[in-house]
């Protein structure tokens, strides 16, 4: 299973999630925010790591309409057939 973690505009929520639930420490998130945000400009899923059940977690800017987004991320792991798990943080 994937797990992604999106954001529209709390990106600090998003990689605090990410790395809790990969059980790392929190303080290692990029600082300041506003060069997180810099970072994560892109429309796209940045890998963060593997959990303890082996699955791949990810974080990704949800663009302006985080519902497009989450619909094609479910249509592309429908052709795949993968099992996908988004968590939203607007």
């Amino acid at each position: 299973m994937k797990i992604i973690y999106t954001y529209k505009k709390d990106v600090y929520a998003a990689y605090r999630a990410a790395y809790l639930h990969l059980r790392l420490n929190p303080s290692l998130i990029p600082k300041p925010i506003n060069k997180l945000k810099d970072m994560n400009k892109e429309v796209k899923l940045y890998y963060a790591g593997l959990d303890e059940e082996l699955n791949e977690v990810y974080i990704a800017n949800g663009g302006r309409n985080i519902t497009i987004f989450n619909n094609v991320i479910k249509g592309v792991g429908n052709i795949y057939q993968e099992e996908i798990k988004i968590i939203n943080f607007d």
